[in-house]
């Protein structure tokens, strides 16, 4: 045990204006977590609720909380006012600011998205600044910088237009062919 923590690695205060604030440095391969400021470096953790959370070569299930600071790391589900992403991974994340630098996701829902060298499967923004970035789809109000996208705002609604034209056919044509059986 190092010097001023417990066994859980919760921080004893240094002063009197740190008794309200929680730090836990989070044990490896911990369940569920609860905190102001929650540290994870390496290892793996299934929920974490927190102000503040940093993991630096870790992963967690579900992250909620005001400010989330991913290096190296990865996450299924991340909610925020603010996430921050070095090389890491996410399934689905959802705040009003993303910064992305190096990583990946399969689907981001904010209000602004910042992406550098990143790759996302949906975008869905009210501004979207993208350096050297892909998606498949971006349904953004504003675009900032070059992206490749699969299908843009435009493309979407088109796709799901022409979806939903040939689902209908199918369904006209199954419907004609029952009735011809009956």
């Amino acid at each position: 045990m190092t010097e001023g923590r417990s066994p859980l690695g919760v921080k004893a205060p240094d002063s009197a204006s740190e008794v309200a604030m929680t730090e836990i440095i989070a044990p490896d391969n911990s369940e569920d977590l609860s905190a102001d400021v929650i540290t994870l470096e390496g290892g793996k953790i299934e929920a974490v609720e927190a102000d503040v959370v940093h993991i630096n070569q870790g992963g967690a299930q579900s992250i909620v909380a005001r400010e989330v600071e991913l290096n190296r790391g990865s996450a299924f589900t991340v909610q925020g006012e603010k996430i921050d992403m070095i090389q890491s991974g996410v399934f689905a994340a959802q705040s009003e600011s993303i910064d992305m630098n190096e990583s990946n996701a399969f689907s981001v829902q904010s209000g602004l998205v910042r992406m550098d060298s990143s790759r996302v499967g949906l975008i869905v923004a009210r501004q979207a600044n993208l350096e050297n970035s892909s998606s498949v789809v971006l349904l953004a109000r504003e675009v900032n910088g070059p992206v490749e996208t699969v299908l843009d705002t435009r493309g979407a609604a088109l796709a799901g237009l022409i979806g939903g034209i040939a689902i209908g056919l199918v369904l006209f044509v199954g419907n004609l062919l029952s009735r011809r059986r009956s």
